[in-house]
């Protein structure tokens, strides 16, 4: 019995320990990791795109494009790996991304993205915009719970 209520607390917890998650940080090679949060890149200009995920149906996100977070924050690099909250992690270039116009997303169907519904950020390739790329590329580069992006000069 008690050990069920400890499993209970400490699960009760460790869901608590994320409800709050409104953060990512960002690292360049040779700088320390910055903490950037919502409210930060709502200062930024805003980008809505309608596209699906292998998470979600067809669905509106919006968040700022991956280029002027970059820009605003002074990131230099050519390669840019994704680490999610649940430790998955995939390397993309940083001329794919803005050439892609992808976004770092925040709202989907305009709500804030909670960690539990595949937020708080997660990495959206535009529908159609980079036809080369097909769907099995697409889904793996879709990170989602996004908790670091770490600039690179190589992959």
């Amino acid at each position: 019995m008690i050990k069920t209520i400890i499993f209970y607390m400490l699960c009760a917890f460790s869901v608590n320990s994320f409800a709050a998650v409104d953060y990512f940080y960002i690292k360049d090679t040779g700088s320390e990791k910055v903490k950037v949060k919502i409210s930060d890149l709502e200062t930024l200009r805003s980008k809505s795109v309608k596209t699906e995920t292998i998470y979600t149906g067809e669905e509106i996100f919006t968040g700022v494009l991956i280029k002027e977070i970059f820009k605003k924050y002074k990131i230099k690099g050519n390669y840019v790996r994704a680490f999610a909250w649940d430790d998955y992690s995939y390397s993309v270039s940083v001329d794919e991304l803005e050439k892609c116009d992808v976004i770092l997303a925040y709202k989907q169907s305009g709500e804030y993205m909670k960690i539990e519904n595949h937020g708080p950020f997660a990495i959206i390739y535009p529908k159609g915009v980079c036809p080369e790329l097909n769907t099995l590329d697409i889904n793996a580069k879709t990170v989602m719970q996004v908790k670091l992006l770490e600039v690179r000069e190589n992959e």
